[in-house]
């Protein structure tokens, strides 16, 4: 039975092009040595069979004759993911062939590199596919909610401190280090991993893309510095940005702000996030617009405050941009809660880039850290109240209005449900105590589809959220509108 399996995924990884007929005993050679087997028979025919079925087949063999001694899912990933790269080209052959598929076309390049990324269940599509995904109507734009259980949930402390440790090996997910990595502790499994490298900025092959694992959106990808080094946001990032847009021009990149608190969930590695996707801020109505030098400035009707900058000319975006981003880093006012400074910076911008036909969108989303014993987490941080549907951080992705929230929600809405429905007391389920508030502020409600009230009700929630992260929300959108004036000339 082992050696049909091994004889199916050996036709798997021909059929998708992860190795060649000249690699094929090489790659079973790998597989025998991993599985504690001495002698192979090719089959002449072999019938086609899933990835997932042949792969827990396999897995299965190991764990019934003492392989792999620990059948965890962590343990079982990082065993599927070893014998997975028994098929891969080596790090080196991938760049070349991505670099010959890039000379036909950046599509031809990324299709190929996605594709390849799906085939290694490098990106984890069944789990994906897990996740509850839907739109809210909202009051800005329909907002994207998706329900995440394919990642557990961080809390932003937590997020700090990881931030500031340098001793591990690799010592980030990011890092190139982990091209090739068992598994580590507290690092996923990176045995099939591949990351391709790439110009931005003049720097040659400093840079490297590499696709998500739990991907969000569709062709959700990362782009990160080689080098372990701290998120910045400055007109050097801009400038990235915009290069690699005039690369893959088919894809939208955007930046996290790079401070705690509103940086996202990886402070300690500079790095981007893009895709093939369409966010709801990209469909958000426009408070008002200015022109310059050819370009429109519009102040979008945003929960957070936004504004997209709209131009043939890069340079002419760029210095704009730049200009923006400086008015903002020293704006200061007290009379509506905004402290530029204190002992640190707080200003600073989630910035993205798109193209749209011949014009460059360059969105910039105004972020501010600020923090005081009032704020522990921040002024412009979620608000503890609403901690039971999102804690984390909002970082670029849920910016741009697509939630990510914890998979937790997916069983703890079922349980608010049969709650309410049959009159139960909450204190029986401890794990509703932080919805407590809530459940009492909806379940007198005449509701007919309690399903669709709490999704939507999920929904208002994660909208409120983003209000709470907007820079003016003790002021007015006439503030922020002057603040927009002012800074553009």
């Amino acid at each position: 039975m082992i050696n049909v399996k091994i004889n199916q995924l050996i036709k798997y990884g021909l059929d998708k092009n992860l190795l060649s007929s000249d690699d094929k005993f090489y790659a079973v050679n790998r597989i025998l040595k991993l599985l504690n087997l001495t002698c192979y028979e090719e089959l002449k025919e072999v019938e086609d069979a899933s990835f997932s079925l042949i792969m827990n087949c396999i897995i299965n063999y190991a764990i019934e004759n003492n392989i792999l001694l620990s059948p965890t899912i962590n343990n079982k990933d990082a065993f599927e993911a070893q014998i997975i790269d028994c098929l891969l080209p080596r790090p080196s052959e991938l760049n070349r062939l991505f670099n010959q598929k890039y000379k036909i076309g950046p599509k031809t390049a990324t299709n190929f590199f996605h594709d390849l990324s799906i085939a290694t269940n490098y990106i984890k599509t069944e789990r994906n596919n897990q996740n509850l995904r839907y739109k809210y109507k909202g009051k800005y734009t329909p907002l994207d909610i998706t329900i995440n259980l394919s990642k557990p949930e961080k809390d932003p402390l937590d997020i700090i401190v990881q931030s500031n440790d340098n001793t591990k090996y690799p010592q980030c997910a990011l890092c190139m280090e982990n091209i090739g990595l068992y598994q580590t502790d507290s690092l996923a499994p990176r045995s099939n991993h591949r990351v391709v490298s790439i110009t931005l900025n003049h720097e040659k092959d400093l840079w490297g893309m590499q696709y998500s694992p739990y991907a969000y959106f569709d062709e959700h990808l990362i782009v990160l510095r080689k080098e372990h080094s701290p998120m910045y946001v400055n007109s050097t990032t801009f400038k990235e940005l915009i290069d690699f847009i005039n690369k893959f021009p088919h894809y939208l990149i955007g930046s996290n702000a790079g401070l705690p608190i509103v940086g996202g969930s990886i402070l300690n590695h500079h790095h981007f996030q893009g895709g093939k996707y369409d966010f709801p801020i990209e469909k958000a109505a426009v408070l008002k617009y200015f022109k310059k030098k050819k370009m429109i400035i519009d102040v979008l009707d945003w929960p957070m405050a936004a504004i997209r900058i709209s131009g043939p000319n890069e340079d002419h975006i760029l210095d704009l941009a730049t200009q923006v981003f400086a008015y903002w880093q020293e704006y200061n006012n007290e009379s509506i809660n905004i402290y530029a400074k204190t002992t640190k910076d707080h200003n600073t911008v989630t910035p993205i880039v798109k193209l749209d036909g011949g014009n460059y969108n360059f969105y910039m989303i105004f972020r501010n850290n600020f923090a005081n014993s009032d704020f522990p987490y921040g002024m412009y941080h979620p608000n503890p109240s609403r901690f039971n549907v999102k804690k984390e951080n909002i970082g670029l992705i849920e910016a741009m209005g697509m939630a990510i929230l914890p998979g937790r929600l997916l069983e703890e809405l079922k349980l608010i449900k049969q709650v309410i429905e049959n009159k139960e007391d909450i204190k029986k389920y401890p794990e509703l105590e932080k919805h407590q508030d809530w459940i009492l502020s909806i379940k007198d409600k005449e509701v007919t589809d309690w399903d669709k009230f709490l999704k939507d009700e999920i929904g208002r929630i994660f909208e409120e959220v983003l209000e709470d992260c907007n820079v003016f929300k003790y002021g007015s959108s006439q503030d922020f509108i002057n603040f927009v004036n002012k800074a553009i000339y």
